[in-house]
């Protein structure tokens, strides 16, 4: 069936919701600029301040509350997965599906999944490190961190478990094929890497902000983690996963996602963020780019 564009305005909703990581690091570092030149601190102040964040060194990356919070977060999943068959069906029912103008724009709602979050993620690091932007380039970067962390968890946990998606396993939704899910697409149903990449994109934000800005988090965080939810209510509709999938996926996005910007601002730099937090690009004398390393930590 031949399927119509999609409308500029629904193009110009999902753009949106993707620009947000650009923006928020921007208008961050913008401040951050300002009060460098008020205060008269180099760039070397902002390093020592992105890297610790004024906490404690966490010495691992998960810490003993996480035993906690992934417990609750478990039984959050238990419990919801007594209702996946009725959910389901309310989501399959006509009411809540609506026309072909709803399916269509759903359809392109549910594209915002882990990749244009990891590009635009990483845009944000490169202009960040173009721009001379400290905070840009870190906030691009941890977000990439927790995605690709929180992408790489997931896929693995879906691949093990190989659970049947609904629109397979219409009135079964406890059907598992163990180890299936490395190869099937059917049988990737949990968690949601919608959901999961959506929460820690999220979360890496409302951290990042937290720590710049604490009292912008109140009106940040309610609108960054509604925008999280819009991709995992999309798998709904669309029959793709089952409601407890979009609840571990955003789970596992939270946790991993406040994982990574609490150790990263609690900790010493690893290696790799002081590579790719110490390389700027710097016009040279004969009009093109060259490419400084810092090597301090």
């Amino acid at each position: 069936m031949h399927r119509r564009p999609a409308r500029p305005d629904v193009r110009s909703r999902r753009f949106g919701v993707v620009a947000v990581i650009v923006l928020v690091p921007s208008l961050l570092g913008a401040q951050d600029g300002a009060a460098r030149s008020a205060a008269g601190h180099g760039d070397s102040a902002t390093v020592a301040a992105d890297s610790s964040g004024g906490r404690a060194p966490q010495k691992t990356f998960f810490v003993k509350r996480d035993l906690l919070a992934t417990g609750v977060g478990a039984a959050g999943t238990l419990v919801v997965s007594g209702f996946d068959l009725r959910i389901a069906r309310w989501a399959r029912s006509t009411g809540v599906q609506g026309d072909s103008s709803r399916h269509r724009l759903v359809d392109e709602l549910t594209r915002i999944n882990e990749t244009p979050l990891m590009l635009a993620a990483l845009a944000t690091y490169g202009v960040g490190r173009v721009a001379g932007s400290h905070t840009a380039a870190d906030v691009g970067l941890h977000t990439l961190e927790a995605l690709v962390l929180t992408t790489s968890a997931s896929q693995v946990v879906r691949g093990v478990l190989g659970r049947m998606r609904p629109r397979v396993s219409l009135d079964d939704p406890f059907a598992f094929r163990p180890g299936s899910g490395f190869t099937g697409f059917e049988t990737r149903s949990f968690p949601s890497l919608h959901t999961a990449a959506a929460f820690a994109t999220a979360t890496a934000l409302v951290g990042e902000i937290g720590i710049r800005r604490p009292a912008a988090v109140k009106v940040a965080a309610p609108l960054l983690y509604t925008a999280a939810m819009v991709p995992g209510l999309t798998r709904v509709y669309l029959d793709q996963h089952w409601a407890s999938d979009i609840v571990a996926g955003a789970f596992i996005g939270t946790l991993l996602g406040t994982r990574v910007v609490s150790y990263a601002h609690s900790h010493r730099r690893t290696r790799l963020d002081g590579v790719l937090l110490g390389v700027s690009a710097v016009p040279d004398v004969r009009g093109g780019v060259m490419l400084v390393v810092n090597a301090r930590h």
